[in-house]
């Protein structure tokens, strides 16, 4: 049985150039789904929806004061003021702002990384399918 390989090759081309396109397009999609959602939800409504539990870890905090090894005994110390209160929830804005921001600048280099190698492959193969294919 002889094998034939240039159409093992051609085989190998076709694989290669149509995973880089649909990875070209996943990759397209994710960066335009994320920026939909960024300039669609806000941070507010990305607080209150996705983030919720540190705000409520400023009115009811659930980190103790004080443990005394000795005794085994934890204390909870004083509810927090309302400043105390306000403090934090204003850091957690922040927090919550900021963490959001670069989660997406994150994404957008890891896609656009991505992207650009699929692009590369597909550049680098599909000419060379083409080619083989006419000399077929």
């Amino acid at each position: 049985m002889e094998i034939k390989w240039h159409k093992l090759y051609n085989l190998y081309l076709w694989i290669v150039s149509f995973v880089s396109i649909i990875a070209i397009w996943i990759n397209l999609w994710v960066v335009l789904t994320s920026v939909w959602k960024y300039f669609l939800i806000n941070d507010e409504e990305y607080l209150q929806y996705s983030q919720s539990y540190r705000l409520d870890n400023c009115r009811n905090p659930t980190t103790p004061a004080t443990y005394d090894k000795t005794w085994n005994i934890v204390t909870w110390g004083t509810p927090p003021t309302e400043e105390e209160i306000q403090k934090c929830e204003a850091k957690v804005r922040v927090e919550v702002k900021s963490s959001r921001s670069y989660d997406l600048k994150d994404l957008f280099i890891t896609s656009w990384a991505w992207f650009v190698v699929f692009l590369i492959f597909f550049l680098f193969h599909y000419p060379k399918f083409l080619k083989a294919k006419v000399e077929d």
